[in-house]
């Protein structure tokens, strides 16, 4: 590119960023105005100083080293590519900075202009957000070592209070009064509603925690070890709408979700004839699967507050504990993806969820697996 310094004064004032000229000695020889707002120098300051007057003084040393080094080998690109770059100020605060560098020719003579633009607030923006990251990772050890106090330290109390009220009734006369009978089954189910909530709230402790070795989980398979893990109610039935792929994820947690999104449509349902229905269709690199029943529905107001902790929604059961969904919400925004409900055409409610990953072969559904009635007393089953 071949120019005289008028016309390269003129093209520099065109420019939106802050533009420095300088020749093969370093040496500034033309400043835009832009340099006041960003510098705080007037133009005339600059002309003949070292460009290193700009750069923090731990860094001229090397500054000049590399950018020699620049003018041996010139061409467009950014200045010190994978680096955080620092300009320092007439008034001797920093600032963050990118440098693009082009090589001219003014009059015969070699020289670099350098586009200089801030970038402080976009940095801070970064280092806010690294901080957070490292803060959350805290938070994250926290959550796993409180789970495990809570599936340890307090669960094995109660397993021996349980142990003992059972010795206590061995020991008490077998013609026991009513209201002892009732005393002890109060013991008992308080006991049981205890340690339930205590696995619930360790298994959502350790939900948000990443772990290795993410595979190719085959839904089918998983909608296989759910079957196997609960029973259907009477005259229960899921069926599956199309072709369930594999999906990219750690296999413990997509049963969890799957297995909390099934045993509530079952649990919570009011119908003589309980129905499940489960889609899943590619969009983007997302999956969308979806987990829909023939219930009593979620009310529109309630839609957000039941995937909170504790928050049983409109549940008037004894048996729920407000947890599993705030699982299944924090196992899916975790793995990047984001759930919602809204109605499900068979009148009930409508569990919507992505998850990103890849875009494998949807493999064949074997409807014997996802379609044959079984018998279940959810009483005898925990939810993850």
């Amino acid at each position: 590119m071949k120019t005289n310094f008028a016309s390269l004064k003129d093209l520099t004032q065109l420019l939106p960023d802050t533009v420095v000229v300088v020749d093969e000695q370093i040496k500034i020889v033309a400043v835009n105005d832009h340099i006041t707002t960003l510098f705080g120098y007037d133009p005339q300051e600059l002309i003949g100083q070292n460009l290193s007057l700009l750069v923090p003084h731990r860094f001229r040393a090397k500054h000049d080293e590399h950018f020699k080094k620049y003018l041996n080998e010139p061409s467009v690109r950014t200045m010190g590519i994978g680096l955080q770059l620092f300009g320092l100020k007439k008034d001797g605060n920093e600032i963050d900075i990118d440098v693009a560098l082009s090589p001219i020719n003014v009059e015969g003579n070699k020289m670099v202009l350098a586009s200089i633009r801030d970038v402080t607030d976009k940095m801070e923006l970064e280092r806010r957000l690294l901080k957070k990251n490292e803060q959350l990772e805290i938070i994250n050890s926290e959550l796993e070592r409180f789970g495990y106090i809570l599936a340890h330290d307090l669960k094995s109390p109660l397993i021996n209070i349980h142990a003992l009220i059972h010795l206590m009734t061995k020991e008490l006369p077998k013609e026991k009064s009513e209201k002892l009978k009732e005393y002890i089954a109060a013991v008992q189910n308080s006991l049981e509603l205890m340690t339930s909530m205590i696995s619930g709230v360790s298994a959502y402790t350790k939900a948000g925690t990443s772990e290795k070795g993410e595979d190719l989980v085959d839904l089918n398979e998983i909608l296989t070890s759910v079957r196997n893990l609960i029973h259907l109610p009477k005259n229960g039935r899921i069926d599956v709408e199309g072709e369930l792929p594999s999906i990219k994820g750690n296999k413990t947690k997509v049963l969890q979700v799957f297995m909390n999104l099934i045993c509530n449509a079952f649990k919570y349902n009011d119908k003589d004839a309980p129905r499940v229905l489960i889609k899943c269709s590619g969009k983007g690199s997302h999956w969308l699967i979806s987990i829909s029943d023939n219930g009593p529905g979620v009310p529109v107001e309630l839609r957000k507050s039941v995937f909170r902790l504790f928050n049983k929604g409109n549940s008037v059961r004894k048996d729920s504990q407000g947890i599993g969904l705030s699982i299944v919400k924090k196992i899916v925004e975790e793995r990047g993806g984001a759930i919602m409900i809204a109605d499900s055409p068979m009148g009930g409610a409508e569990f919507i969820f992505t998850w990103p990953g890849l875009t494998p072969t949807i493999g064949a559904v074997a409807p014997a697996q996802v379609k044959t009635p079984a018998q279940c007393p959810f009483a005898a089953k925990k939810l993850l």
